[in-house]
């Protein structure tokens, strides 16, 4: 007779996955080495941990905080697909956390929630602060929506993304759930095809020097098949 997997079953089959992960973020890519490498060991390895920690919460039923790592996922595997397509974008991703984090202290700073003051004499150096050049020209952000139609990909974002963003923004429907264990498992289900997808991306690019096709995506996905 055969054994129905259960959610539990799926959480241990994620700690492999994320071992696997934490392998190939590890490899030296082909050849010469560049931005790109840099930026797909980076993803690949911070999925690692994220598909690590939704083992961990499927095994406390956590549903909640495991569909929300599943959008994470989708949002890494459309990332890791962009960054692939070329050099400038594996650049432009290196560049994003600190301009990010500048832009932020730029808004905190200009609406006054933060000061900057002089070391000397501790008289408030905010307004010269923000006429420094390191406030000037910050890259514009690359929405999600738009990585996802440059690396080709745009039915991810669309089917899955959107789909996803709804626990992230407390619109779900677990609530309404009349079988918990079931819901759970569809979530676990798409982290280890996220989960899948990015390693073969990686694995493509470091071993392949190519960015994989959206035909063998999919059917490393188990969707259109």
């Amino acid at each position: 007779m055969t054994k129905i997997a259960t959610a539990q079953d799926y959480a241990e089959g994620l700690v492999e996955h994320a071992k696997r992960l934490a392998v190939v973020a590890s490899w030296e890519g082909k050849g010469e080495a560049c931005a790109r490498d840099v930026e797909v060991k980076q993803i690949v390895g911070r999925c690692a941990e994220l598909v690590r920690g939704a083992s961990a919460l499927a095994a406390q039923k956590n549903q909640v905080a495991v569909a929300v790592i599943g959008r994470t996922m989708v949002e890494s595997l459309i990332l890791i697909l962009w960054v692939c397509v070329s050099e400038e974008n594996a650049i432009q991703q290196s560049q994003a956390g600190l301009a990010e984090f500048t832009r932020v202290a730029r808004i905190n700073l200009e609406q006054g929630h933060l000061k900057i003051r002089n070391r000397e004499n501790g008289e408030d150096a905010t307004a010269e602060f923000l006429k420094t050049d390191k406030f000037k020209n910050l890259p514009k952000q690359k929405k999600v929506i738009d990585q996802a139609t440059e690396a080709g990909v745009e039915d991810l974002y669309q089917v899955f993304y959107r789909f996803m963003s709804l626990a992230t923004h407390g619109h779900d429907m677990i609530g309404n759930d009349e079988d918990p264990e079931a819901g759970l498992i569809v979530d676990l289900q798409a982290i280890g095809a996220m989960c899948k997808g990015v390693g073969h991306v990686g694995v493509k690019w470091l071993l392949g020097r190519v960015r994989t096709d959206n035909e063998a995506l999919r059917q490393v996905l188990g969707i259109g098949v």
